[in-house]
């Protein structure tokens, strides 16, 4: 039996999304969900993608871009179309198990502090392990997807989290306000993340429940465009959310790093994207700055739940384990003095 609840929207951002998008919509549809409203935008899709979802899912919002803006800015474009007093953004390369929408529902109506629920995300080919369970955020802007490959535990309480992932998040639409929408100019990567850090930084909380479950069908890469984008929008988030004194703070290790990155860039052959990110962030700086006058600068709260180190399972090595993540850890205990034991301590890769 279906229940009354207040309206909610799910939104999902399509680009050369035909193979998926059935599969998503017909699980989202299923949700025992009264009240609900579901809109896709269309990110000027060339295979068809608007056209299926047009006559195949009439009762579908569809809105169509004339040009591909990007994820961030696609997000926004749903977020202000939506009606709900919630919204739930959703990757079209996802399945939502039944009682998707309801649990975080159920979450956001009991406590008005919580600005953002977001899914445990499974993967889709391997559906006993996590794809994530939020993001995890080193102090230096790295992000990554949290419990990653892990098996999924049984525990299934409320967990907080620093960072969201746009796969499969609920927002509380009220908490937008302060917090801003996606930054458009990002448009892909890192939004989640930069959004993230706004939120909590607001005096919203985010949470992880694992009652709802999301099937994702993710495949990890490391292109060079994508570190083009991570490694500017990276750049961009320190600058519009970080105070001065923790913008200098950090300016040691973040030296020491991008030394490391420069290095490392010119190894695996992305040196070029990684002058070009920093290019980027000269050319566009004006813009960044006058981002920073409205953006909420991260509290002390938000740099006690950062992750001293760099913890993604798909980028571990040696040179990382050893010396990267020491140097980072004891970096972050000295200047910000706040994580318990067990959260700096680095394991020595065998």
């Amino acid at each position: 039996m279906k229940r009354m609840i207040p309206l909610v929207s799910t939104v999902v951002v399509t680009f050369n999304s035909r193979t998926d998008i059935a599969d998503c919509l017909e699980s989202v549809l299923a949700q025992e969900v009264e009240d609900h409203e579901v809109v896709v935008v269309d990110n000027a899709s060339d295979d068809g993608t608007a056209d299926l979802v047009r006559s195949r899912y009439p009762g579908v919002r569809l809105i169509h871009n004339s040009r591909n803006c990007g994820a961030a800015a696609g997000f926004n474009i749903g977020l202000q179309a939506a009606r709900g007093r919630y919204v739930a953004l959703l990757n079209p390369d996802t399945v939502v198990k039944q009682g998707w929408l309801m649990a975080m529902l159920e979450v956001m109506e009991k406590d008005a502090t919580i600005g953002a629920c977001q899914s445990r995300i499974m993967l889709h080919d391997t559906r006993d392990r996590l794809n994530a369970e939020g993001i995890d955020i080193n102090y230096l802007g790295f992000a990554w997807c949290r419990n990653y490959g892990r098996l999924a535990e049984q525990r299934m309480e409320l967990r907080e989290t620093l960072g969201l992932s746009g796969c499969s998040t609920m927002f509380r639409a009220a908490a937008l306000e302060p917090a801003g929408f996606f930054d458009g100019d990002f448009f892909m990567y890192m939004e989640d993340a930069d959004l993230s850090l706004r939120l909590v930084s607001s005096g919203y909380r985010i949470v992880c429940n694992p009652e709802s479950v999301v099937y994702h069908k993710y495949r990890f890469q490391r292109g060079k465009k994508k570190m083009y984008y991570l490694e500017r929008n990276r750049l961009a988030m320190l600058l519009k959310n970080y105070r001065k004194r923790d913008l200098l703070k950090v300016s040691p290790p973040f030296l020491f790093m991008e030394a490391g990155l420069l290095a490392l860039s010119l190894g695996q052959g992305w040196l070029p994207q990684k002058v070009a990110a920093y290019g980027w962030v000269v050319k566009n700086l004006k813009t960044i700055i006058r981002k920073r006058r409205s953006t909420p600068r991260c509290t002390r709260r938000v740099f006690e739940m950062m992750s001293p180190v760099i913890a993604f399972e798909e980028i571990q090595n040696p040179l990382l384990s050893r010396l990267v993540n020491p140097v980072l850890a004891a970096y972050y205990r000295w200047v910000f003095c706040r994580r318990n034991t067990e959260a700096v301590r680095v394991e020595a890769a065998p």
